[in-house]
Parts: C-alpha cells; structure tokens; sequence
C-alpha cells in the first residue's frame, strides 16, 4: 500500500509539473494561429493654425494670437480652430461652464456680445454715456 501511495504521488507530481511547464510556454511564446498584433494608433492631434489671427477687431477662424507679440503685449494667448472654438494655452479659461456663466450673466444685466477687442476674444459690452467692455479672460476697457 505504502508502494502505490509513493507511486501516485510521484506520478501527480509527476503530472501537475509538466502541465506548469506547457502553461509557462504557452505564456511565453504566442500560439501560431493567434493573430498578429497591430501597431497601437496614435490619438488624432487636432491641426493647430499656423496663421496669425488678424490685429483688427474681427471674428476669426484658424488662427492663433499670441499675446506675448501681439496687441499690448499682455493677455492670454489663444487659438481659434476651423469651427471657431476659442482654445486658450492657459487651461483655467477652458473651463465651458465658468464661459457659459459669464456669458449669461452680462446677457441678465443688459450687456451685448462684442466678440473680439483688442485680440481678447469672448468680449461683452455695456454701451450708454459710460461705455464698458468686459472679456472673459479678465480684460476691461471702459470709454
């Protein structure tokens, strides 16, 4: 009896080490019908302007400002892709929903979108005797 039982261990050991040893293999190289791997894909970078948004107050499309040479010389550089969304290179003025509060508080209070002035985009105005503008990036004029 002592005979078999060392017998069938050794044959059980014998066992579950050759089947570690196929799964090691398998693991290390790939089975021949599996398929080829593909080469990962780069994520599609969007294609900045290369041309500079015009010095004239004007909506712009494809273009970039850098604040730093343009205008005064201070603000935040920016650049507006194909469709006219307004990018800035400061991240804190990304921020959709602080935009879309600021813009609906100058609209609750009577101010009129004005776009771009002075290379500042997303500007609104308040016109009477005392004219006023104010951009979201922080820029204030008043007349």
């Amino acid at each position: 009896m002592k005979a078999t039982t060392t017998i069938l261990s050794a044959v059980l050991t014998l066992a579950l080490t050759g089947a570690m040893m196929t799964s090691r293999e398998a693991l290390a190289k790939p089975s021949s019908h599996a398929s080829r791997p593909t080469p990962t894909q780069s994520p599609t970078t969007p294609k900045l302007p290369t041309r500079p948004c015009p010095d004239e107050d004007t909506e712009s499309r494809a273009c970039y400002w850098d604040a730093a040479k343009r205008g005064n010389g201070e603000g935040y550089s920016y650049f507006v892709d194909a469709r006219g969304k307004v990018t800035y290179l400061n991240p804190a003025l990304n921020n959709a929903t602080a935009r879309n509060a600021f813009a609906l508080a100058k609209k609750a209070t009577g101010w009129t979108y004005w776009g771009v002035q002075f290379g500042h985009q997303l500007c609104w105005a308040k016109v009477g005797e005392t004219s006023r503008i104010h951009c979201f990036d922080g820029f204030k004029e008043t007349s």
